[in-house]
């Protein structure tokens, strides 16, 4: 991509990234807006779900504010083109840490943006200080609903349909209570972020069960489509373990979005399951040699 700041075009003040985290399938989203960005002015906006999806645009860009943004907004795709929108916009800003940038600067960058966003009235938008808070709030339905769903290939009313409140091995007491409560330990372990208890019951019910809500990840799978568990999921759990928080339930929806993750980059042509057994299979050849030598 060329330089867009190189060719008569004014700098721009606030670049807003509204794409799906994936770092394990290139291109980065710090290359992607590289072109775009001019040191000590752009402000990045990350309109993404995750932890820790600050750290790599901080290390390529550290002269920049980087401000979070959480949505809150229901959208579905049911045909090419298509948009059903049936939840509200609804936007939490707040700044990243820079270290390089003197925080009230950040902060007026953060109020700034909400000006912007909410100047249409359409939009709800609101600065929220304190980003860890809304981040790990967030991942309460984000960890949990979308691999669960993107998994089972069964949308949010379909596992509360099926799930009996008496039943221990429902999907609701099974998967959704306990990685659900994995985040909240997790959340008070590694950030000291407190998510009170009675978020879980609303996490469940916060999808209108009329719509039968199918969450991103769930969608992507469908269209086999790279998924964003990395952040969501996998920082989620290395975050809660280094701290401490015993979190199984995450463990094992990670694993399979990984093992999901993989099948599709074979399909997309990423990985050659083939070549991979002949180099394995050579180099296992070649360390037996060099045993016997």
């Amino acid at each position: 991509m060329p330089d867009l700041n190189s060719g008569g075009i004014e700098p721009f003040d606030f670049i807003i990234c509204t794409t799906k985290n994936i770092p394990d399938a290139p291109p980065i989203l710090a290359d992607l807006i590289r072109p775009a960005v001019t040191p000590n002015r752009s402000i990045i906006v990350l309109v993404q779900n995750g932890l820790n999806i600050e750290k790599p645009i901080l290390e390529a860009f550290p002269s920049n504010i980087c401000l979070s943004g959480v949505s809150l907004c229901g959208a579905n795709e049911p045909n090419s083109g298509h948009i059903t929108q049936d939840d509200p916009d609804r936007l939490y800003i707040g700044a990243f840490d820079n270290p390089n940038i003197e925080k009230q600067a950040q902060a007026n960058a953060a109020h700034d943006f909400v000006k912007l966003y909410s100047a249409s009235g359409k939009a709800k938008c609101w600065y929220e200080p304190d980003v860890l808070f809304v981040r790990w709030r967030k991942l309460m339905y984000n960890a949990v609903w979308n691999p669960i769903c993107a998994l089972t290939d069964l949308d949010t009313t379909r596992l509360r349909l099926g799930s009996e409140a008496t039943d221990p091995t429902s999907p609701l007491n099974l998967l959704v209570i306990p990685a659900m409560n994995e985040i909240r330990a997790a959340a008070l372990a590694a950030a000291k972020v407190k998510l009170d208890e009675s978020l879980v019951q609303s996490m469940i019910d916060c999808d209108p069960i009329e719509i039968f809500c199918q969450p991103s990840m769930m969608q992507d799978v469908r269209k086999k489509r790279f998924i964003e568990y990395e952040n969501i999921l996998g920082e989620a759990l290395k975050e809660g373990e280094a701290a401490g928080a015993s979190m199984p339930t995450i463990k094992v929806l990670y694993g399979m979005c990984k093992a999901v993750q993989w099948r599709t980059r074979e399909a997309q042509g990423l990985v050659d399951p083939v070549s991979l057994l002949k180099t394995k299979n050579s180099e296992k050849l070649s360390t037996v040699t060099g045993s016997a030598n």
